[in-house]
């Protein structure tokens, strides 16, 4: 009986300081952190922030370090150090056009991704790629037209409009396949 209040006693401490610890961590959230002073790995993932971490304020200098650990930050920064420079540059234009929407613009677009299936947002993302290259005009009467057709038609006219883009004639086909080709949509 008495073991038992220990090990009780025991876990309850353990389970206080597992939660006391980002608390603790947050304590120091005030205080700026150098970059020189950064782990290497951290400075490696964070390299894009490099030049502007100094404007940053303590606190998403702490939230930031906290993220350095996650495998899905990991993966991004990974991602963004095989980006070419132009690319780079493209999503830095696309963060900023979607920064200067309305607020419930941006929300109602976050919303619309996350309710889309792994093959609608993959499509989506082949269609962005394919039509980069057309003037922004023709695009969005492009993507109003494709908007309207059933799926499997939009995917063919998207097809047609890839292969005859000047940089895609003479490349094989990139358009993303379906890891189960019998899925029904």
């Amino acid at each position: 009986m008495m073991k038992n209040k220990r090990l009780t006693l025991l876990a309850l401490l353990s389970l206080l300081a597992c939660f006391a610890l980002p608390v603790l961590a947050d304590q120091h959230a005030e205080e700026p952190i150098p970059w020189q002073d950064l782990p290497a790995d951290a400075r490696s993932l964070l390299a894009p922030m490099a030049d502007h971490w100094d404007q940053l304020k303590p606190k998403q200098q702490h939230r930031l370090l906290r993220k350095v650990g996650n495998q899905k930050f990991k993966q991004g920064a990974d991602r963004w150090k095989r980006l070419s420079p132009e690319e780079r540059e493209r999503l830095k234009q696309s963060r900023g056009r979607f920064k200067q929407l309305p607020p419930e613009k941006r929300k109602a677009l976050r919303q619309q991704w996350e309710n889309m299936s792994e093959s609608e947002r993959k499509e989506a993302i082949y269609a962005r790629q394919a039509l980069s290259d057309i003037p922004p005009k023709q695009r969005h009467r492009l993507l109003r037209e494709l908007r309207n057709l059933p799926q499997e038609q939009r995917r063919a006219e998207l097809h047609k409009l890839v292969n005859a883009t000047p940089q895609n004639k003479g490349q094989k086909d990139t358009k993303p396949k379906d890891k189960n080709p019998n899925k029904a949509e």
